[in-house]
């Protein structure tokens, strides 16, 4: 037990040194540093425990310290995924900070997300402000995503040049990836998508009561998006969020449309 607590607090400092050291591209002190601290934590932990050993073998002494030992082991294992900090953007971190890019133009750093997260930064605390209003569901089959071969039409002859495609259905946001999407297009499509789910919802259109203003919103808020994406990507960078990958939730389906080529004029993001 006591190896683990040990081995807790290596895992904990030898995620800081490293994060510290590396980006002088030392590896040589990095490795030796981790070897030493991993030694320093199971010797110390077997010692611990010999030690324990020899003053009682008696299973109630034994299962006593046991029961102390394994609150102590627990927190030690939360301090070291609290002290796991990697600006690695997943899809609730992406969204938070899409929101709040909306909002304010602004992006948090790493620690000011955390009120708004549970389950280490998995998923989204529900009822915060600044919340997400609206589920989206990335990567699914056309069927799934679209309610009528018109809505596909539409979106493609709107957004063929892009690498994803939106439609809001059955109050899901969903976003469709064409097999040439990379992480720059799971940015992109989260922040149009946040943004044309906050106009569909002020203005009160739907694509049944104006399938018109539907589109017309829908060409707008990409409008938007296309002007403010390559802000968003540096606020991103200018924060040490790693932009070059995300991760996020997906279904797994890819999408092939007509006509689909990259717009010669539209701003590339280079990481």
């Amino acid at each position: 037990m006591f190896e683990l607590i040990h081995e807790s607090i290596w895992v904990a400092s030898h995620m800081t040194f490293t994060k510290h050291f590396s980006p002088n591209g030392n590896i040589g002190d990095i490795v030796a540093k981790d070897d030493a601290q991993m030694s320093t934590a199971h010797l110390l932990g077997m010692l611990t425990g010999v030690g324990l050993i020899t003053i009682s073998h008696s299973p109630t002494f034994l299962f006593c310290v046991f029961a102390v030992l394994s609150p102590i082991n627990i927190w030690s294992t939360k301090k070291m995924l609290d002290a796991a900090k990697f600006e690695i953007l997943n899809q609730a971190k992406l969204t938070l900070l899409s929101r709040e890019f909306i909002d304010t133009g602004n992006v948090s750093v790493y620690d000011q997300l955390k009120d708004r997260e549970i389950g280490f930064g998995e998923w989204i605390k529900p009822g915060k402000k600044g919340g997400i209003a609206v589920k989206i569901r990335m990567g699914p089959s056309a069927e799934e995503a679209f309610g009528a071969s018109g809505e596909i039409e539409g979106a493609v002859n709107l957004m063929q040049h892009e690498n994803y495609l939106l439609n809001f259905h059955k109050n899901t946001m969903w976003i469709l990836f064409h097999q040439e999407s990379t992480s720059n297009d799971v940015i992109k499509s989260i922040l149009h998508s946040l943004k044309f789910h906050d106009s569909l919802t002020k203005s009160g259109i739907t694509k049944e009561n104006n399938w018109e203003g539907y589109v017309q919103t829908l060409e707008d808020t990409l409008g938007w998006t296309k002007e403010h994406f390559p802000k968003f990507v540096a606020k991103l960078d200018q924060n040490n969020w790693q932009s070059d990958v995300v991760y996020w939730n997906d279904s797994g389906m890819r999408l092939v449309w007509k006509d689909h080529e990259k717009e010669s004029d539209e701003p590339q993001i280079i990481n």
